[in-house]
């Protein structure tokens, strides 16, 4: 595995899909800072469970550092900033992990353990759950990946598997425990047109079931006949399209 990230952090073992639209994400007037530069200034933004939203913007522009303020990986120092009900601002050690267990993160680069199954990997982030049998736990597996599309995948390893089937696995860890927030950064831009649409499609899927939806991209196209609202960094601003 290239980073050694407990994803165990990245998920909540109860059901967090929403039976009415709610905002998880709302952020009004922060400035978003990295190593003493303001790298995002005056971020609005409100996103609602049930909601995919794109955000594009070139390399280095702040897709990323914004993400990183979602999980409380950097500090938000001025502004208010909400997540899933957690205030971001001055947000206590102690609970960034019961914030980080509600999310579920789409690495560009997949972030899976080689030395693991794509059973494995999953099993990973799930065994804190409550399977009553082993088998339980086997048929739930199961019916993750055939939500992303790669039933009979469980005992292969990743080097053993394509870019679309690996982001595949990497989605399926993301909303094992059902996350009410999903953050993807880049999932496609590693990916060949079919396997893009695919993985577009499943993030789609998720906004649909109730998860609030956001991902960072340079692939707009993947996402163009899917329902979904974009925003674009410009000059150090989130503006709306």
């Amino acid at each position: 595995m290239e980073n050694n990230k407990s994803f165990s952090y990245f998920c909540t073992f109860k059901n967090s899909s929403m039976g009415q639209q709610k905002n998880i994400v709302n952020y009004s007037n922060v400035n978003i800072e990295r190593s003493g530069k303001i790298i995002l200034s005056d971020v609005c933004l409100t996103v609602s469970s049930g909601e995919l939203v794109t955000i594009e913007g070139p390399i280095g522009s702040g897709k990323s550092t914004l993400f990183k303020t979602f999980y409380a990986d950097l500090p938000v120092k001025s502004g208010d900033a909400q997540v899933l009900g957690f205030d971001l601002k001055g947000i206590p050690q102690r609970k960034v992990p019961k914030l980080r267990r509600q999310m579920g993160i789409v690495f560009q680069d997949y972030q899976l353990f080689n030395n693991k199954t794509v059973e494995g990997n999953l099993d990973f982030v799930i065994s804190s759950l409550d399977f009553k049998t082993p088998v339980d736990k086997q048929e739930y597996i199961q019916q993750i990946l055939e939500k992303v599309g790669i039933p009979g995948k469980a005992g292969t390893f990743p080097h053993m598997l394509s870019g679309g089937e690996r982001q595949s696995v990497a989605v399926a860890r993301a909303i094992v425990c059902n996350p009410g927030l999903v953050i993807a950064d880049e999932p496609t831009g590693n990916l060949d047109e079919a396997s893009a649409a695919h993985i577009a499609g499943l993030l789609a899927s998720l906004a649909e079931e109730g998860a609030a939806v956001i991902v960072a991209t340079h692939d707009e196209n993947a996402f163009k006949n899917l329902k979904h609202r974009t925003l674009f960094i410009q000059d150090n601003h989130l503006i709306e399209e």
